[in-house]
């Protein structure tokens, strides 16, 4: 099965394997974290989700498959 989708409960998370930052959400000067605190978790928080405990889903699809069958995994972090 190939990936096809995440959704996550944080766009961005501090710099980690799962560290995703639209260029827009990128300060002109400095890092996010010289951001103040409700600046940056308003970035963060920005899809307004929340999936288990800060968790997310994973979508699973296989195009060759008769049917597209598909599967999916969920995480808490």
């Amino acid at each position: 099965m190939d990936h096809l989708l995440t959704i996550d409960s944080a766009e961005f998370d501090g710099g980690s394997a799962r560290a995703w930052l639209p260029e827009e959400d990128r300060p002109v000067v400095g890092t996010i974290f010289d951001l103040p605190y409700e600046q940056r978790h308003a970035i963060q928080s920005a899809p307004d989700l929340m999936i288990g405990d800060m968790g997310g889903v994973y979508v699973f699809m296989c195009p060759r498959c008769p049917g597209q069958p598909y599967a999916y995994r969920s995480d808490c972090s």
